[in-house]
C-alpha cells in the first residue's frame, strides 16, 4: 500500500535552547513494490524520516496517508500501521532476546493475537524467505554468526506480514560476504514477494546494484529524488553534499574524457565491464 507525505516538518527539543529542525517540508510518495534507496550523510534526516513511516515518530507538522487514511487521525489504530510497515534497525541482533531462533521469529506475530498454528506457519514461512533452514529452528540466536543473526531479526519482522519493508543499513559490520548475502536475500524477497522495500545505506554501490529508484536527504530536505541512473548522473552535485557515485560512475567518466566511446550512465561493475567490453571490440573492428 501507498505512504504518502505531505509537508512533513519535525523538530527535536521543541521550545528549548536545543531545538532542531530534523525534516523540513517533506513531500513523498512511497508506491507499492518499489525498491527504493535512501541516502544521505549522517545528519541528513534518514533515520528520522523513516521512524516516521510507522508512526514512532510523530510529525511537528504535516500529515501521512497510509492506504488513504490519515495515520494522525484521533481513530487511527497505529499498532495496524506497524504490523503492515516493518522497519529493522540498523544492528538488529540487538534486539534478538529468545532462547531459540524459533521462539523470536514468533514473537512478533504472537502480538497481533494469532492462533498458534498461524503463529508457527508465519515463521516458517519468514524463516524460508531469508534463507534459514529448519536446523535453525532450536538453535540459541547468541550463537549465530553476525549475517545470520541479521536474518533471524529480518524474519521476525517479515512474520508480521508487512506491506512495506524498511532496512536501516542492513549491513553494517557485516564482512563483505555476509554483506552480499543479505543484500542477495532481500532482492529475492522483493523479487518474488513484491514487497516494497526502502533501503537505507552509506554503500553507493550497493544502492546501484539493488535499488530502483534513490531519495537523497540532505540537511533535513529531500535533495534528490529520481530514478538512480539519474540521480549518480548528478554526481558533482552529491559531492558537494558530502556523497559521492559508486566508483564506476567515475571510472566511466575518465574514460570518456580520454575518448572511449564508453556509456557513463553505467553504474555497477557488470555493466562497465560489458559496455568496456563492447568498446573494445568495437575499436578493434
Amino acid at each position: 500500500m501507498s505512504i504518502i507525505l505531505d509537508k512533513i516538518n519535525y523538530s527535536y527539543n521543541n521550545g528549548t535552547a536545543y531545538e532542531k529542525q530534523a525534516l523540513r517540508d517533506i513531500n513523498l510518495v512511497i508506491n507499492d513494490g518499489e525498491f527504493i534507496g535512501l541516502i544521505g550523510h549522517t545528519g541528513s534526516g534518514k533515520s528520522t524520516l523513516i521512524q516516521h513511516l510507522n508512526g514512532l515518530i510523530k510529525a511537528s507538522s504535516g500529515n501521512i496517508y497510509y492506504n488513504g487514511a490519515d495515520i494522525y487521525d484521533k481513530d487511527y489504530k497505529m499498532k495496524d500501521l506497524r504490523s503492515k510497515v516493518g522497519l529493522v534497525f540498523q544492528y538488529p541482533e540487538h534486539q534478538l532476546f529468545e532462547t531459540t531462533v524459533f521462539k523470536d521469529i514468533c514473537f512478533g506475530p504472537k502480538n497481533l493475537k494469532l492462533d498458534p498454528l498461524e503463529v508457527d506457519l508465519r515463521a516458517y514461512e519468514a524463516m524460508k524467505l531469508v534463507g534459514l533452514g529448519e536446523d535453525m529452528l532450536d538453535v540459541s540466536p547468541f550463537e549465530l554468526s553476525g549475517g545470520q543473526k541479521r536474518r533471524v531479526a529480518i524474519a521476525g519482522v517479515l512474520a508480521m506480514k508487512p506491506d512495506i519493508l524498511i532496512l536501516d543499513e542492513p549491513t553494517a559490520g557485516l564482512d563483505p560476504r555476509g554483506r552480499d548475502e543479505i543484500l542477495d536475500q532481500i532482492e529475492k524477497l522483493h523479487r518474488e514477494t513484491k514487497i516494497t522495500v526502502i533501503l537505507v545505506s552509506h554503500s553507493m554501490e550497493d544502492v546501484a546494484k539493488y535499488v530502483d529508484r534513490i531519495i537523497v536527504m540532505n540537511k533535513g530536505e529531500v535533495f534528490f529524488d529520481d530514478e538512480k541512473r539519474k540521480v549518480f548522473a548528478n554526481y558533482k552535485q552529491l559531492e558537494e553534499i558530502g556523497l559521492a557515485a559508486p566508483q564506476v560512475t567515475y571510472v566511466m567518466n575518465e574514460l570518456k574524457k580520454h575518448g572511449a566511446s564508453v556509456d557513463t550512465k553505467a553504474i555497477t561493475v557488470h555493466e562497465a565491464k560489458e559496455d568496456i567490453m563492447r568498446w573494445i571490440k568495437g575499436e578493434r573492428r
